[in-house]
């Protein structure tokens, strides 16, 4: 069953009419050449234990076999379920808070890492702004960019998107469009992303391993 957003499903509805896939992340939610053939689409959610360790083991290996050769561009969109998960939306405004920042990346890995530590309690701002400060970020505006009207307008439009491109659940994973549902392993999904940039190039498997 899907969750509700942020706010309640009369004023997603409203969003519904106005938002656009691939519209609703900030420049620092993508990662990667803006022209690479295959674009990995990540609908993610920080209370997630199974987005956890998505992005502790699979993303790293993405961003070095398929990022950073140019092949990929990643895009991470937040779809906080907060009804299965009390502390979602407060750390994806964290994390968008971080990335106004320049900090994204880092604090997106923080979060996963300390997931343990703030998963399924009540926790306050002064957890997020804590971890702010031991990422060389300035307090006082991390705590002011956390009560802004403007962090949780992000957050919905994420929201907004996943529920928009009939995402199930988290982590959905979308390759060039294709909502790939039977991963079980990395390599699996790196056979995925292969596949997808061998049709992008217009290649055959045959083709490429000669």
């Amino acid at each position: 069953m899907r969750s509700k957003g942020p706010r309640a499903l009369i004023g997603a509805a409203v969003l519904l009419i106005f938002a656009q896939p691939g519209q609703a992340q900030e420049e620092f939610q993508l990662l990667g050449d803006a022209g690479a053939p295959v674009e990995l689409t990540v609908y993610f959610d920080f209370e997630c234990p199974a987005c956890r360790n998505f992005a502790l083991v699979a993303l790293p290996a993405i961003k070095a076999e398929f990022v950073e050769t140019g092949l990929l561009r990643l895009r991470l969109i937040f779809y906080p379920l907060s009804t299965k998960h009390p502390n979602a939306v407060a750390a994806a405004s964290a994390a968008h808070c971080a990335g106004k920042a320049g900090r994204f990346w880092a604090y997106h890995d923080y979060l996963y890492v300390r997931q343990p530590e703030w998963r399924g309690t009540s926790a306050p701002d002064s957890l997020w702004v804590g971890y702010a400060d031991k990422l060389g970020l300035d307090p006082e505006a991390f705590a002011a960019c956390l009560g802004a009207r403007e962090t949780l307008d992000a957050i919905e439009a994420n929201w907004v998107e996943a529920i928009s491109a009939g995402a199930p659940g988290t982590p959905t994973v979308l390759v060039n469009g294709e909502s790939i549902s039977d991963l079980g392993s990395y390599e699996q999904l790196s056979d995925r992303i292969r596949a997808a940039v061998r049709a992008a190039r217009g290649e055959t498997a045959s083709a490429q391993q000669r």
